[in-house]
């Protein structure tokens, strides 16, 4: 009987186990099965991340896929895509290169095939039964790739701190299903806020849920979550949110928002009174080491803009906050309100560009200073200092015979070395182009008036046809603008600088053809442990140089018996260039490691070469202006 009952009781025990076992697995099985359970319908990309679980550097990007249906005799499979490129880059920097772990599965959790097509995209059999994907996503602020991506289009995982989600670097699309609704569901540690330009639908301490109605939408609005610095304006009718990530807690966003609100004061008055948002947000991380990219900047998008820039004091960086968001925020008109189909239906795999930069980055670039004029933000000498700095820009740091449509439609292979003119010449057109106006319409009209126009045509629902801008704006103003267009931005004569400002009672000195000694076009650098100009650089190196012997990291020490220093560098050179005749010799001392990694002094030279001149042109207002150049320039410059 004793043993009996042993073994009941030893059956028991088992049985207890054993159904223990069971329960835990359907308990475990319902955890997962929960995971992959979504109670609204298929009608939208349902993601989730979790900002408290951070592994290897990396977060988990899940996703509930929404329901792929396939026609009769179409292969049952899709692709699932992370960009390639993005608006506002203008350069490939295949986001998809920083996944790992990428898993698909049906509603019972089981995987289904993939095939990897490229660095950005995957091919998913069996469409229909997908359910969720799956994978991680690493950071490109640390990373030890290739290519590296420029800050404020990048993202960062620190863990505990700081998280800065560019959505496009983790929310992706499938094939011809960008315009469908997304849902964003952020799980946040305790005491962390999201600084976006998107609305949450809910929010609690411990998660965020957003919705868009399109991928556009969604990879329009970047996300800053970290411990809150933040402030918010009221101007023009629009809430201006400043948000301010300082490891250090250097600066704070109270006082860069004081600092920003004049300058937002004069953009509304330059947009006619009022700001055409209901809210827009200032995203600023502040980096306390150098970045990865060696860049500092801002991405502009419709209802924010996201800052990368060097730690610093309020006081330190407001002259930069203030240039750098003063042309950052007017991309609320354009490409906000007026821009081409490549960019209302932007391809992010496969991308056309549009020709026209001249009027996303140059008119903005070109407002941007402007408004600072007008609206005494900066007086006349200081104004006419950075159109001087761009019109020598263009024409020595460029091609200026380059057309400029054709380099914009080819911006990112053939002409990606030209691509920054868009802020030296494509400035200069708006400015040519504001005057001309100004001249054909008695003062009355000018390019404030031109984007307005253009606003109220299109809009930001309503894309225009590439080819059809010219004849669109010249049907909004006058003949001799579609000559223009012809003849500076479409073809390759170089833009009417002269004759253009003389009409204000500006005079263009300079800019003449003009030889100069070389130094042998290398590239230099600084060394801040002995203050000395280092060749960093001789890939570009001409003949002169190669003669010379220049070597990379050479220590320039004097120049025909001068002693060089940080100090003095620029005026010995200009000595140098404009003084120095054909074939005459040239000594150069450098400092060099020897093979016992000592330094040694090294005499180099060579006969002189002479080689084109920057061509530097001067700017200065006529002491006496006639009455109809005041009048002109008092209607472009005067509010």
């Amino acid at each position: 009987m004793k043993k009996i009952v042993a073994l009941c009781f030893l059956w028991m025990v088992v049985i207890g186990q054993v159904e223990a076992q069971k329960k835990k697995r359907t308990n475990k099985n319902s955890e997962s099965r929960m995971e992959t359970q979504v109670k609204a319908p298929r009608d939208a990309y349902r993601f989730s991340i979790d900002l408290t679980k951070v592994k290897d550097d990396k977060l988990k990007v899940s996703l509930f896929t929404p329901a792929i249906k396939r026609a009769a005799g179409q292969p049952n499979e899709i692709v699932y895509h992370l960009p390639k490129i993005v608006p506002g880059t203008y350069a490939n920097y295949d986001f998809g290169r920083f996944t790992s772990n990428f898993t698909v599965l049906d509603k019972n959790g089981k995987p289904l095939p993939v095939e990897k097509l490229d660095d950005n995209s995957w091919k998913i059999k069996n469409a229909d039964q997908m359910y969720q994907i799956t994978y991680a996503i690493d950071d490109t602020y640390d990373t030890d790739l290739n290519n590296v991506i420029f800050e404020p289009a990048g993202t960062s995982i620190d863990s505990g701190h700081v998280f800065a989600l560019n959505t496009h670097g983790f929310f992706g699309y499938f094939d011809d299903m960008k315009k469908m609704k997304y849902e964003i569901h952020v799980t946040k540690p305790t005491g962390f806020y999201g600084s976006t330009s998107l609305i949450a639908t809910e929010s609690t301490p411990t998660k965020d849920t957003y919705v868009t109605q399109s991928y556009m939408e969604l990879t329009d609005a970047p996300m800053l979550y970290d411990r809150p610095d933040t402030t918010v304006l009221r101007i023009g009718g629009a809430e201006i949110l400043v948000s301010v990530y300082s490891p250090n807690k250097v600066a704070n966003s109270k006082e860069i928002a004081s600092n920003i609100e004049e300058l937002l004061t004069a953009q509304m008055q330059y947009l006619g009174g009022t700001l055409p948002i209901k809210k827009y947000a200032f995203i600023i991380y502040l980096f306390d080491k150098p970045t990865k990219s060696g860049a500092m900047g801002a991405l502009e998008h419709s209802y924010s803009s996201f800052y990368c820039l060097p730690e610093a004091t309020a006081e330190q960086l407001a002259q930069t906050i203030r240039d750098v968001s003063s042309h950052e925020f007017f991309h609320i008109l354009t490409p906000l309100s007026i821009h081409s189909e490549e960019i209302g239906d932007f391809d992010y795999n496969h991308p056309k560009m549009s020709k026209h930069l001249w009027l996303y980055e140059g008119v903005t670039e070109y407002s941007a200073g402007h408004m600072q004029i007008k609206y005494g933000l900066i007086d006349l000498p200081a104004y006419l200092e950075v159109i001087t700095e761009k019109m020598n820009s263009a024409v020595s740091d460029f091609n200026d015979t380059l057309a400029f449509t054709e380099m914009s439609k080819n911006c990112l292979d053939l002409h990606k070395d030209q691509y920054n003119n868009v802020y030296q010449k494509g400035a200069l057109i708006g400015l040519c182009l504001d005057i001309k106006l100004r001249q054909l319409s008695g003062g009355k009209y000018g390019i404030q008036n031109l984007m307005a126009d253009l606003s109220k045509v299109y809009g930001k629902q309503q894309s225009f046809k590439d080819d059809e801008l010219f004849a669109q704006i010249t049907k909004m103003t006058y003949p001799e603008i579609r000559e223009f267009f012809a003849r500076y931005v479409e073809g390759n004569e170089p833009l009417p600088l002269k004759a253009v400002l003389a009409l204000v009672g500006v005079e263009v000195k300079g800019g003449e053809n003009k030889k100069v000694a070389s130094l042998g076009k290398i590239s230099l650098g600084y060394n801040d442990a002995n203050q000395r100009i280092v060749v960093s650089n001789i890939s570009q190196m001409n003949e002169f140089g190669k003669h010379m012997g220049y070597q990379k990291n050479d220590e320039l020490v004097s120049l025909n018996g001068k002693a060089l220093t940080p100090e003095n560098f620029s005026e010995v050179m200009e000595e140098f260039k404009n003084n120095t005749p054909a074939g005459k010799l040239v000594e150069v001392v450098v400092a060099r490691k020897g093979e016992d990694g000592k330094e040694v002094k090294t005499k180099l030279s060579a006969p002189a070469l002479l080689v084109e001149g920057d061509r530097k042109v001067e700017i200065t207002p006529l002491a006496a202006p006639t009455s109809a150049q005041t009048a002109l320039r008092d209607a472009w410059l005067k509010p």
